[in-house]
């Protein structure tokens, strides 16, 4: 039987339980991350990695183990991977799409409405003994009904996201490479979006060519009480400009699941902004979803290792 390394605990037992029928079955049991030097130490000898994207598979652990054959990404994105060298090598990477497309979008639109609504800001008040009679001037939020949604990156998420904000009597808008059939909103610039929208949404996959994607230029171009919102990844938009762009009050705000880095350090400027809202990646934290990816990251290794082109296999080029 081949052996893998599953990099973090997966959901639970019966999933391992799973893995155990087909393989040689090492997992990383705690809840911290393995280290550079421990994910290489435990990936060695091994056939296959079940991975998560907080461990980086590097040029380096790649071409020190020739026995590696597959890493099953339980992620969408897999920018943690380096495509050219698992390519250069002929191993095999793989993805878990699809299943937590409806949770990500979902908290898309639970960041949206927490920042329009002032939620946290109106918590932080009650904790701090501000809450006092009624005033038709106190916390001002922001209307949903025929706001202006600006969908960067019309995949799977962001047409998810769509068809919720449709749903919630919002206009859409969306930017890509090309417009795409059967999307729920008017494909449009990337100038006219930012100028227009209300609420500016991120889905774009991490990439060089995606990085700092989003910086102080077209901060410039948006409203200044337009909001941010990313669920994607933290390095697409740039973060020192994105603070600055709220600190002058060129934006009014931003509602962000993902961060550069993750976890942000105490200091970090965006914590100390009412304005700013951040949660900690939990664009598929549902038990259910979690569950799914772990199973299709399963399947993926399974398939593989009956000789079977896995069902999400990436096939690439690095950029």
């Amino acid at each position: 039987m081949n052996k893998i390394f599953v990099t973090r605990q997966l959901p639970n037992k019966k999933l391992i339980n799973k893995l155990e029928e087909f393989f040689i079955v090492d997992v990383w049991e705690e809840e911290d991350p393995p280290s550079k030097s421990k994910l290489q130490e435990r990936s060695k000898g091994c056939w296959g990695l079940l991975t998560m994207l907080t461990e980086k598979i590097d040029l380096d652990l790649i071409s020190s183990n020739p026995s590696l054959k597959i890493i099953a990404n339980m992620a969408v994105g897999y920018d943690n991977i380096d495509i050219n060298a698992a390519n250069k090598f002929s191993i095999q990477v793989t993805n878990t799409p699809d299943v937590l497309t409806r949770s990500t979008a979902e908290l898309t639109i639970a960041l949206i409405f927490v920042i329009a609504k002032r939620l946290q800001e109106g918590n932080a008040a009650i904790r701090n003994s501000e809450w006092g009679p009624w005033h038709p001037n106190w916390m001002i939020g922001k209307d949903l009904n025929n706001a202006k949604i600006g969908i960067i990156g019309p995949g799977k998420i962001g047409q998810e996201v769509a068809k919720i904000a449709k749903n919630l009597n919002m206009n859409v808008m969306y930017y890509g490479k090309s417009p795409k059939n059967g999307f729920p909103g008017e494909f449009v610039n990337l100038n006219k979006l930012l100028k227009n929208a209300d609420f500016i949404s991120v889905h774009l996959s991490l990439n060089e060519e995606t990085k700092n994607f989003i910086n102080m230029r077209h901060f410039t171009i948006m409203k200044k009480d337009a909001v941010l919102i990313n669920t994607s990844r933290g390095k697409i938009i740039n973060q020192i400009d994105l603070e600055n762009a709220i600190k002058r009050k060129i934006i009014g705000g931003a509602a962000l699941d993902v961060t550069d880095p993750e976890p942000l350090p105490a200091t970090s400027e965006l914590l100390k902004m009412q304005n700013v809202f951040i949660s900690p990646h939990l664009g598929s934290a549902t038990k259910k979803t979690r569950t799914d990816m772990a199973e299709l990251a399963i399947k993926n290794l399974i398939e593989f290792n009956a000789g079977r082109i896995p069902p999400n296999a990436i096939d690439e080029e690095g950029v």
